[in-house]
C-alpha cells in the first residue's frame, strides 16, 4: 500500500539535514609522510580523533630515544637528529610496518 500525501504523488518529503553539523567529527584520514634528518622512512595515518603525530615522539621515547628534535612542515613531519642514528630510522620502520 502506498501512502499519498495532499497532493496526490508518491514522493517522500525532503528532510534537510546538515551533514556537517558536528565538526568535531573527523571525516577523513590525515596522512603524513615521515622523514629523518631528510630521508624517508615511512607514512603515519591518523585514522582516530584520539591519534596524534606526538605518538611518534611517545613510542621513540618508549624506545629510549631522546635527542631528537621534531617539526611539522604541511603533510611532512621531519625528525632531526643530531648524528646519523640507524636506529632510529630502523625503529620507526617497524612502527609503520605494524599498525
Amino acid at each position: 500500500m502506498i501512502d499519498r500525501n495532499s497532493n496526490g504523488n508518491n514522493m517522500l518529503p525532503l528532510i534537510n539535514v546538515d551533514i556537517d553539523s558536528n565538526s568535531d567529527v573527523k571525516l577523513n584520514e590525515d596522512q603524513y609522510e615521515v622523514y629523518v634528518n631528510g630521508d624517508f622512512v615511512g607514512r603515519k595515518t591518523l585514522k582516530t580523533q584520539g591519534e596524534d603525530l606526538s605518538d611518534i615522539d611517545d613510542f621513540l621515547r618508549n624506545q629510549g630515544f631522546s635527542d631528537f628534535i621534531t617539526s611539522v612542515d604541511g603533510d611532512h613531519y621531519t625528525i632531526h637528529v643530531n648524528r646519523e642514528d640507524d636506529d632510529i630510522s630502523n625503529a620507526l620502520s617497524v612502527y609503520f610496518n605494524n599498525r
